[in-house]
């Protein structure tokens, strides 16, 4: 049985980015509720609602715009067909630095703005 073919990046990456920006969207507009399983994942975050709604609003905006860079580097990789061996990795590598940058991001925002 042959191995199923493994997808290609500018496909992952267009994927990654697409899903991650739509499912902040609701976090942006305040629409999730404090709950354990959707949303910012932070120990300030369950002080109030009010810190739930900010902190989650904030960590939208970065995942919104984390999900539109990544989707264009995607898309860029997608588009051009001569590209170096060493492009696509170069782009997943830049996607796993700029998500931790993302998630850096929002918790310094959560320390500075309701320090514990």
């Amino acid at each position: 049985m042959p191995a199923a073919p493994i997808a290609e990046p500018a496909t992952v990456l267009m994927l990654l980015g697409t899903v991650t920006a739509l499912l902040s969207l609701p976090l942006l507009l305040r629409r999730v509720p404090p709950n354990r399983y959707y949303g910012i994942r932070l120990a300030a975050a369950f002080r109030s609602e009010q810190h739930w709604y900010e902190i989650n609003a904030c960590g939208a905006r970065g995942l919104i715009l984390f999900g539109i860079v990544v989707a264009s580097m995607g898309l860029a990789l997608h588009t051009y067909t001569a590209l170096p061996f060493w492009l696509p990795i170069a782009c997943m590598v830049s996607t796993l630095v700029l998500l931790l940058m993302t998630v850096q991001a929002i918790r310094r925002y959560a320390a500075k703005r309701f320090p514990a």
